[in-house]
């Protein structure tokens, strides 16, 4: 797999356990793609930020079943996202 730098922006949605073999629990979605948080550094901290709109930077990864890992090296929550994200903005 190769490695990417990338700056997501999106909320932070919850993921079950049982559904991720690299146990990620939460994963960032930007315009409808998601981007499965791994548990090590900063992104830990992610698991905290649950509907949380943030911007965070990082590593990805495409798994070769299409998956996309996000290894976040830093991030901080975003006081108003509206707009962001079309999916979470006011019609």
């Amino acid at each position: 797999m190769s490695k990417s730098p990338v700056t997501v922006r999106g909320y932070v949605t919850s993921l079950p356990r049982s559904v991720d073999a690299r146990q990620a629990s939460v994963a960032i979605v930007q315009d409808g793609v998601e981007y499965r948080v791994l548990p090590r550094g900063a992104g830990v901290d992610l698991d905290d930020e649950v509907n949380v709109a943030v911007e965070a930077t990082g590593l990805v990864e495409e798994a070769p079943d299409g998956v996309l890992y996000l290894a976040v090296r830093g991030y901080k929550a975003l006081e108003d996202a509206a707009g962001e994200d079309s999916a979470w903005g006011d019609d």
